[in-house]
């Protein structure tokens, strides 16, 4: 099943009556029938594991899937938000039937097992789609799902709310200061463009992007980058074989020789790269590396030999070394070891 722009208020019109009758008749359970700003968080039982909370953003609902862990005997625990690729986040591409991919569902496990919450950002569905292809992977539609400026602010959105998390007796489920991000392919470049330190943009800056030769800007939907929230941002963020050019978005690529001075992107929190070395979009990456680091960015990398593109999902031993590395690399961040 796939949404389309006719039936997205529907379907978010649908949900609040959902929300409305459920919370009228059965109080605030863990059924996942919630929606409520970021900054209002949700409450749920100790016993919770697996829930769906739809989350008002923009007046659309975004699905969040939340994962908390079992038997970790932690008051507490640190978080990692989880932005999904250009295939979308749900088997068989039915965001209605609540059940996330295979590659989902076992991070979900991972994460669980290493006692981190587990928020699954289902960044397409608020705006009407279900997986980036056909229309949605052009202008004008595209700008509605956008890598760079739609999808952070779903991103920081999850953030909020998960700092505003608790169990019912008001204990915050989620340390605030510990929560990371994770992403892959279209879902790392949303991880980079989330991580973007928006205070360093120039003044002078002006937001375009290209498509066939042809540039957009702000009158044809291209939008800034979201700021760096107020309560502060993540602590760190891990991207899996994403681009990073971004249609033009952060200036010239990173590989051109003039990039230190005509490409803008930063990062304002450490980031780890998980590179395929045989992936189309590896180049521009391994520049991206090279150019933060020469900024001076807190910027680390993980080259795989032998592997391309979405290699997570290949059943590889570059695949399960890459996500042992991943996972240390949050326990290191949060402090964990």
């Amino acid at each position: 099943m796939k949404f389309y722009p006719n039936t997205l208020k529907a379907f978010n019109l649908l949900m609040l009556l959902i929300v409305l009758v459920s919370s009228s008749s059965c109080g605030n359970d863990d059924n996942g029938f919630l929606l409520n700003s970021p900054e209002k968080g949700a409450s749920l039982s100790a016993s919770s594991a697996d829930t769906i909370i739809y989350v008002l953003v923009d007046n659309a609902s975004l699905p969040i899937y939340l994962s908390i862990p079992d038997g970790c005997n932690q008051k507490d625990y640190a978080a990692v938000v989880v932005m999904h690729g250009s295939g979308g986040m749900w088997k068989d591409d039915n965001p209605a039937g609540g059940i996330m991919s295979s590659q989902f569902n076992e991070w979900k496990d991972l994460l669980s097992k290493n006692c981190m919450v587990g928020a699954f950002v289902d960044s397409y569905t608020p705006s009407g789609a279900v997986t980036r292809s056909g229309n949605w992977d052009n202008p004008p539609n595209i700008f509605k799902i956008s890598t760079q400026f739609v999808r952070p602010r779903y991103a920081n959105a999850a953030l909020t709310f998960l700092r505003n998390l608790t169990f019912d007796d008001g204990s915050k489920i989620v340390k605030p200061k510990d929560i990371g991000i994770l992403g892959f392919s279209d879902g790392a470049g949303a991880v980079a463009a989330t991580l973007y330190d928006s205070e360093s943009t120039p003044s002078n800056w002006e937001w375009t992007q290209k498509y066939d030769g042809k540039e957009y800007s702000s009158t044809d939907g291209v939008r800034p980058p979201p700021e760096l929230p107020s309560n502060g941002g993540f602590k760190g963020g891990v991207f899996y074989y994403g681009g990073v050019v971004g249609r033009g978005y952060w200036g010239g690529n990173p590989c051109d020789e003039d990039a230190m001075t005509n490409n803008i992107y930063k990062v304002y929190a450490p980031m780890l790269f998980q590179i395929a070395a045989e992936g189309y979009l590896a180049e521009n990456a391994l520049c991206m590396v090279d150019l933060l680091i020469k900024k001076e960015n807190p910027v680390e990398l993980n080259l795989y030999e032998g592997v391309g593109h979405s290699f997570d999902t290949d059943e590889v031993e570059q695949s399960a070394l890459a996500r042992k590395n991943t996972i240390d690399w949050f326990k290191q961040l949060f402090s964990m070891n």
